[in-house]
Order: C-alpha cells, then structure tokens, then sequence
C-alpha cells in the first residue's frame, strides 16, 4: 500500500462524494433481476442429469427444448418461461425410473453377494 496515502482516501475506482475518480468504472448500471434466471432446483437437475444418460436422451432434449417459451415482457424484452419445461423433466424422469427400474432378484441363501 502507498503510505503517502491517506487512510481515508477510498479512490480505488470507486465514486467519491465528489463524483467519479481518475480511475473511475463504466457508471453503475442497476441489475436487471427480471432478466435473470433463478437456477433450477437440484431435483430438476437430477432429472435432466438422468434423462441425458438414456439411449433416446435426444428425444427428451428435443421436447424439453420445444417447451421452453419466450413471451414479450411489458418494455419490449423478451422472457423465457422454463416451468413447462422443467415440470415435464420431472414428470418424464419419475415415469422412466418407475417403468425401467431394473428389478434384481433376492439372493438365494447362502449365496454371497
């Protein structure tokens, strides 16, 4: 650290009360929290995760991807809409575990695993 400088000298690249510094950033620009996208929840990811390993995992990209909708938001942007999207993943992935969950047979006695 410089010690010439003042300890409360925070012109680091920061705006001062005096406005911007000599290395001042691009003006702040308020985040546009509706623009952004919540992550998906751990179950959704699960879902997609286990979908993708099957052998027809294109066929489940395909209609995953068809369900995502883009709508005009109130100033002109668009949004995009995963809950169809996401609920069928959930719905798809519980479906194909129930109807392909391999079954192993009990061992006999005596047998060792």
């Amino acid at each position: 650290m410089n010690d010439n400088a003042r300890d409360d000298d925070h012109s680091d690249g920061h705006y001062t009360a005096t406005g911007p510094t000599k290395h001042a950033r691009a003006a702040y620009q308020p985040a546009r929290t509706r623009l952004r996208r919540a992550a998906p929840s751990l179950d959704v990811v699960a879902a997609a995760e286990y979908l993708l390993t099957q052998p027809d995992a294109y066929l489940y990209r395909r209609r995953y991807l068809d369900l995502i909708t883009q709508t005009p938001g109130p100033d002109g942007t668009s949004i995009t809409d995963y809950a169809a999207a996401e609920r069928y993943l959930l719905v798809t992935a519980t479906a194909h575990r129930r109807t392909h969950s391999e079954v192993r047979p009990l061992p006999a006695p005596g047998d060792f695993l």
